[in-house]
């Protein structure tokens, strides 16, 4: 199996949209290959491979991972089925890169990092909004302090997808707005102002207890806080922002995939009269500079990447575990 850096054979088991876009966007880089793909029902697998150039198609992801010149694994099926097939490919010797959610809960997060730690090999949650290099440059500003001490987030992620009687909405799946669309904003207000000390939160849930909307408020020492919020179901703002002592930035909709944030810093005449837009240029569906940091950190021998750790993708899952917890629930109509 080859490890280095310079062509990663990729494996890619689901064939929904967001494989897709992972597919088009490794094609990008001359350090990855996607060998395979693999789908429940084969003929689905084989459409794929022909609409993407892909070489090889499974219907059985223990025979793809049996295929000695694969590397590196990128799961993008339901989340109910992270878990298993992070295992699976763990097991024959493979890296993986999970789609977010990790798994379904901070136990189950726990569950792939010990079994990462005991294969040796690279494991990642594709949390690629911490990728992005217009987040990147984000929040290092925001770090630096060119907005003084932040005070407050504000961010949400709400848009009708599915109807609630959609089939793609399902207990059995582990359908959840929360996990989907509420790990964004939840991210961004870790990245900024760390973990909470409370939480409240309130959540809709349908009968068998798939949540379609989900509003949060964190709670921080000296009155800092964060507002967030995410459906499924509904339109709420899909854009953020993040306030300080010294200004503000605007983050236009949608946040989670912005090449642009706007700065408003300094006096108030300042702060109005001259903000400043950074602008980044998109690289592919967004994907890119995720993409080649996982290819670049396996080729160091790396077997977590330091923007995103196994140990961060448990605490912000634990994090949404406590959202859950905390919930003050009603029944959708």
């Amino acid at each position: 199996m080859t490890t280095s850096a310079m062509r990663l054979a990729w494996g890619v088991v689901g064939t929904g949209d967001i494989s897709r876009s992972i597919s088009s966007d490794l094609a990008r880089l001359d350090t990855a290959r996607v060998l395979a793909v693999c789908s429940r029902d084969v003929a689905t697998a084989e459409a794929f491979a022909a609409e993407q150039g892909v070489e090889r198609a499974y219907g059985d992801i223990d025979e793809m991972l049996l295929d000695d010149e694969l590397d590196i694994v990128y799961i993008g099926t339901p989340h109910a089925t992270h878990v298993p097939i992070a295992l699976a490919a763990l097991r024959a010797g493979k890296h993986v890169l999970i789609e977010k959610p990790i798994g379904v809960s901070a136990d189950e997060a726990r569950v792939i990092a010990e079994a990462a730690r005991r294969s040796g090999r690279f494991v990642m949650e594709a949390m690629w909004m911490k990728f992005a290099p217009a987040y990147r440059e984000l929040i290092g500003r925001v770090r630096s302090g060119t907005i003084g001490q932040v005070r407050s987030v504000r961010a949400s992620f709400g848009l009708p997808f599915h109807s609630p009687e959609s089939t793609r909405l399902s207990a059995e799946r582990a359908s959840s707005t929360l996990l989907d669309q509420g790990v964004y904003p939840v991210t961004l207000a870790l990245d900024v102002l760390g973990m909470p000390l409370g939480i409240r939160a309130e959540q809709t849930l349908r009968d068998d207890g798939v949540d379609l909307t989900s509003r949060a408020t964190f709670e921080y020492a000296d009155g800092r806080f964060a507002d967030l919020a995410a459906s499924m179901v509904e339109y709420i703002d899909p854009s953020a922002s993040i306030s300080g002592s010294d200004g503000w930035v605007e983050i236009p909709a949608p946040f989670w995939v912005t090449t642009r944030f706007t700065t408003h810093a300094g006096g108030i005449a300042d702060a109005f009269g001259s903000p400043t837009t950074t602008a980044l240029e998109a690289q592919g569906n967004g994907y890119v500079p995720m993409l080649r940091a996982v290819g670049e950190a396996i080729g160091r021998g790396f077997s977590e990447h330091p923007l995103n750790t196994l140990a961060a993708s448990i605490q912000t899952f634990s994090v949404l575990d406590r959202i859950r917890s905390a919930a003050r629930t009603t029944r959708a109509t």
